[in-house]
């Protein structure tokens, strides 16, 4: 039986999936600031609903930034718990890549009850808040094998108050998941333009797939990503001291 956890706790819902071979049982609940009150009785829920227990896990996936600070870390702890006490090797997954997978997974669901097909953009641009002009941009390419989204990092989540130089206005075949930054041009056009909280159930299939290529870690490696940029310190320069042997130091 392959029981595989996944969970997304990085924006203002509480995200959890558990896939019990191909049957998926998920909680998707919207819960700002309540995550460290709440998360632990919807896990624990989703194991009864599954009729099954945090032992039989075999495998973890979870959304490791960028993000909430606290929330990416108490995905990360759950991720860490659950696969010591099930033995259990674990997948980090960079919150962009489940934000446009959970984007491209939606498209797929509505498909056939409005006529929409999946975009056919092949780059897509990834937004997530951080704070005040603060926003974390990546860029993926995606291309489709043996019907499967494979996903292409071509620029990093990287942290931005200002449009990158490598994101180019008129760029062709262009499309936006997340929010669009205030500072971002209005002569920067989107061919799609989607808004919307990354979903657990979205990495069900893309932590699978890194396990069978040998990209799962131990369960002391579910750290989340650190994001170049992400700091709110910024460096001063020293101040000299009056004190002759404090400057001598």
């Amino acid at each position: 039986m392959t029981v595989t956890l996944c969970i997304e706790t990085s924006s203002a819902y509480c995200s959890l999936a558990l896939a019990v071979e191909d049957q998926v049982f998920f909680r998707h609940e919207e819960l700002h600031r309540r995550h460290n009150e709440e998360v632990l009785p919807l896990l624990d829920a989703l194991y009864q609903e599954a009729g099954v227990v945090p032992r039989d896990t075999g495998l973890i996936g979870f959304g490791a930034g960028p993000g909430s600070f606290t929330g990416v870390r108490i995905a990360a702890s759950i991720a860490q718990g659950v696969a010591m006490a099930s033995g259990c090797p674990v997948v980090p997954m960079a919150g962009s890549g489940i934000l446009l997978r959970s984007a491209l997974a939606q498209y797929k669901q509505h498909a056939p009850n409005r006529g929409d097909s999946v975009p056919s953009t092949q780059t897509w641009l990834t937004v997530v808040s951080s704070r005040a002009d603060a926003y974390y941009l990546a860029l993926y390419g995606l291309t489709e094998e043996q019907g499967e989204d494979v996903l292409t990092t071509v620029h990093e989540d990287r942290l931005y108050t200002e449009l990158p130089q490598w994101l180019q206005i008129g760029q062709q075949s262009l499309s936006l998941v997340g929010p669009r930054p205030s500072w971002m041009s209005e002569a920067l056009v989107f061919e799609q333009t989607v808004e919307l909280a990354p979903n657990a159930k979205a990495m069900v299939q893309p932590v699978r797939n890194a396990h069978s290529l040998g990209q799962s870690q131990p369960a002391q490696q579910a750290l989340p990503i650190y994001v170049e940029g992400d700091s709110p310190w910024k460096k001063v320069a020293r101040v000299s001291s009056t004190n002759p042997r404090m400057n001598n130091e």
